[in-house]
C-alpha cells in the first residue's frame, strides 16, 4: 500500500474528492487517477514516505482508511491493508532475485495492483452511497509498540464501525517484499 494510486482511487470512488481534484496518467499498463490538488498530494505523499520508511523496518502490520461523517464523526467505512512482509526484513530478498525472476515477480506485482485498483472501482456497485454526506477520511498506521512516530502524525483510537458493519474481501496481494490482504468494512444502514 505504498502507491498513492490506491488511496485516490478510494477518495476519488467514494465521493470524498471530485474528479477536478485528480488526473488521468497511465500506471501498471491501465488509467489511473493522480492528485491534482496541491493539498491532497502533499497530505498522501507524507503518508507514503512514512509508510515506505516503516515498511523498510518491518514496523507495521495494518494501514486503515477510515471515512467518516463529517458532522457527526461516525464511521462509514474503514478500507482495511493488512501487511506481513516476508522475512526479517524483505528488502534484501528483492535485491538478491536474478534479473529473469524479478521481471517476473515485477509483473506479477502490476498484475496484482491492477486487480486491487479495480477491485476499488468495482466495489462501488455494492457499497451504500454515501452521496449528500459530507464526509472527510483519516489514516490509521498500526505500528510496532516501539516505533518511532514522527510529531505531525498523532494517537487515534481504531474508529471502529458501529455494530461491526458489514465486510468484503478483495484480492490479496503478494510480492517477493510484502503480503496485503485487503477488505472494506462499511456500515449497511447509513441514514443520509
Amino acid at each position: 500500500m505504498n502507491e498513492p494510486s490506491t488511496a485516490y482511487s478510494i477518495l476519488y470512488q467514494r465521493g470524498l474528492y471530485s474528479i477536478d481534484d485528480f488526473s488521468m496518467t497511465t500506471r501498471y499498463g491501465m488509467r489511473v487517477l493522480v492528485s491534482s490538488n496541491p493539498e491532497l498530494s502533499a497530505y498522501i505523499g507524507q503518508i507514503i514516505h512514512q509508510l515506505q520508511e516503516w515498511l523498510k523496518t518491518s514496523t507495521i502490520s495494518k494501514l486503515v482508511i477510515v471515512i467518516k461523517s463529517r458532522e457527526t464523526l461516525e464511521v462509514l467505512e474503514r478500507w482495511n491493508f493488512n501487511i506481513e512482509v516476508n522475512g526479517e526484513n524483505g528488502l534484501p530478498m528483492a535485491e538478491n532475485v536474478p534479473p529473469d525472476q524479478a521481471k517476473v515477480i515485477q509483473q506479477n506485482t502490476i498484475k496484482q495492483i491492477r486487480s486491487i485498483l479495480r477491485q476499488i472501482t468495482a466495489s462501488v456497485s455494492f457499497l451504500p452511497e454515501l452521496e449528500g454526506e459530507d464526509c472527510t477520511f483519516n489514516v490509521l498506521v498500526y505500528a510496532n509498540k516501539d516505533v518511532v512516530v514522527p510529531v505531525q502524525w498523532g494517537d487515534s483510537g481504531p474508529e471502529l464501525i458501529e455494530g461491526g458493519g458489514e465486510h468484503v474481501r478483495l484480492h490479496s496481494v503478494n510480492t517477493l517484499v510484502h503480503k496485503v490482504d485487503s477488505f472494506v468494512a462499511y456500515k449497511m444502514d447509513v441514514d443520509l
